[in-house]
């Protein structure tokens, strides 16, 4: 019995006793008093409809204070409920999530059923939110949550863990078959495009999973792991899913320790250019460099980039890192004879930035180098999303007589339509088509073609990943204007560059294989 009806009974026994002694009083009920006269009987009368009168006044009171009270326990028990949603998704928050992965771990300690843990990363989603704002991030996040919302069966559990990153707890008896299957669906599933009002968006996953085989730990240990694996999984090349292992702890206490010290790499200049050579296939010219960071840590030697580039990201430093990388390779580069030019990467978060232009600009003219020995390489993945502004800025460079070249052409979203849109220069032509062409015709067939597209177009090729002298003939056959690879040099510091370009002066480089040492144009 609740506190309200037990004070609604008080009163109404109350009420009932005064309406007793008042019949007993006047003989109306079996085994009356009848114990007043004439004027007790009228004060006895006037009591008890008095006692009666309050005994209603209070009912009513306290009525009203009950519904006060069950509205007040109503709106605690509304705001309960709202402090486990995410405000923005209407699933269930981190916390929320949390206290359920919590009661998973019990009931799998006492003998339940298995469960796995997916921690879901979008992946170019920091840049949505810099080029088209946090208005439509917040629509994309609001679709994610509803297409996680299609995978809320029995015995699974969504939720917003923060950012852009999403939570998926499944119980299942086949758990690690079952978690496969719907990290694949998942990564399908964000993959497809998003209609906003800006236009069509692609985004993509990448998710880490841990199982219940971790049961022993509490639901922030299992949350960590995995994210371990997550972080795994993107290393890995996103849009992939890794399953925590427990290797993986000593890679993330590495990844730790590069994380805290990339902060200081990039502010004193840890991370410096190395510098490989391309060569005219035709002539065996020497035409330039390609650009590209070695990090060169005190405890664990030469990093290559593809271990910290993404870390720099993930830091939103990448911009910082890009621009004293080119200042210094600019630097070099007016060291060098007039006719070699500079390649240089673009990170696709660069393109958020509306000085994006100007400040390359900037760094070539305080070098005194000319623009038209400058190079910036950029993927297609780049340009999916954001085709007009790259176009904008890429335009501006150009016209200022920077060269515009795009990386990794074919292996991206499209392959066609950022050559009728962009003011592009150059095709590189992937490494990927290089691998096996001495025995796979096919691939042949693809890089001839893509001469050919190119060369329609009034713009130049270079291949990347050459690496014996038979497959620089070839291209050269086909037509491919640049080479690049370990068959003409490995990337050099800027020490090493420059005693090399002075063995090329003189004539002592010697590439073997049959290859014609590169030389300077005359």
């Amino acid at each position: 019995m609740t506190w309200r009806a037990a004070i609604e009974l008080s009163v109404v026994l109350i009420l009932t006793g005064c309406v007793y002694l008042l019949l007993s009083a006047f003989r109306l009920v079996p085994g009356g008093a009848g114990f007043l006269d004439t004027r007790g009987e009228v004060i006895a009368t006037t009591a008890v409809f008095a006692g009666a009168s309050i005994a209603l006044v209070v009912l009513r009171r306290f009525s009203q204070l009950a519904s006060r009270l069950d509205e007040a326990l109503n709106r605690e028990k509304q705001l309960g409920l709202l402090s486990q949603i995410d405000p923005l998704t209407r699933i269930l928050n981190r916390a929320a999530f949390l206290a359920e992965l919590e009661r998973a771990i019990e009931r799998r300690r006492a003998g339940g059923t298995p469960f796995a843990l997916l921690t879901i990363d979008l992946d170019r989603f920091r840049n949505v939110n810099h080029l088209h704002g946090h208005g439509v991030g917040d629509m994309l996040l609001v679709e994610v949550a509803r297409r996680l919302g299609t995978f809320q069966t029995i015995g699974t559990t969504i939720a917003r863990l923060g950012g852009d990153e999403f939570g998926l707890l499944i119980e299942n008896e086949t758990v690690v078959d079952l978690s496969r299957r719907v990290a694949r669906r998942l990564i399908d599933s964000i993959a497809a495009p998003v209609w906003v009002p800006q236009g069509v968006l692609s985004i993509g996953a990448t998710i880490g999973i841990a199982t219940s085989e971790l049961a022993e730990s509490n639901a922030e240990d299992l949350l960590r792991a995995a994210n371990i694996a997550l972080g795994e999984a993107k290393q890995g090349g996103r849009g992939t899913f890794y399953y925590f292992e427990a290797s993986m702890g000593e890679a993330l206490r590495r990844r730790s320790t590069l994380e805290t010290d990339l902060r200081r790499a990039i502010s004193s200049g840890e991370i410096v250019p190395f510098y490989q050579p391309l060569v005219a296939l035709e002539d065996g010219r020497l035409t330039g460099f390609e650009v590209l960071a070695r990090w060169d840590h005190p405890r664990y030697g030469l990093i290559q980039p593809a271990a910290f580039i993404p870390m720099a990201e993930e830091l939103g430093r990448v911009g910082d890192l890009f621009y004293r990388i080119l200042a210094s390779a600019c630097a070099d580069a007016k060291t060098w004879p007039a006719e070699l030019g500079l390649s240089v990467n673009v990170s696709p978060t660069q393109f958020a930035e509306p000085q994006f232009a100007s400040r390359i600009l900037a760094i070539i003219g305080s070098a005194g180098l000319a623009p038209n020995r400058l190079e910036l390489e950029i993927t297609e993945n780049a340009l999916v999303d954001e085709v007009a502004s790259a176009k904008l800025m890429l335009t501006a460079l150009r016209d200022a007589g920077v060269a515009v070249a795009l990386d990794d052409f074919g292996t991206g979203y499209s392959s066609l339509r950022p050559l009728n849109d962009l003011p592009i220069d150059r095709l590189k032509i992937d490494r990927l088509f290089l691998e096996g062409a001495r025995q796979n015709i096919e691939n042949w067939k693809i890089v001839r073609a893509i001469v050919q597209l190119a060369h329609s177009l009034d713009m130049e090729t270079t291949a990347e990943g050459i690496e014996i002298a038979d497959v620089a003939e070839i291209l050269r056959d086909v037509g491919c204007d640049i080479g690049q690879g370990y068959l003409f040099g490995k990337p050099l510091s800027s020490a090493a560059t420059a005693a090399w370009l002075n063995d090329i002066r003189l004539g002592h480089v010697s590439l073997g294989n049959g290859a014609g040492a590169p030389r300077l144009a005359n």
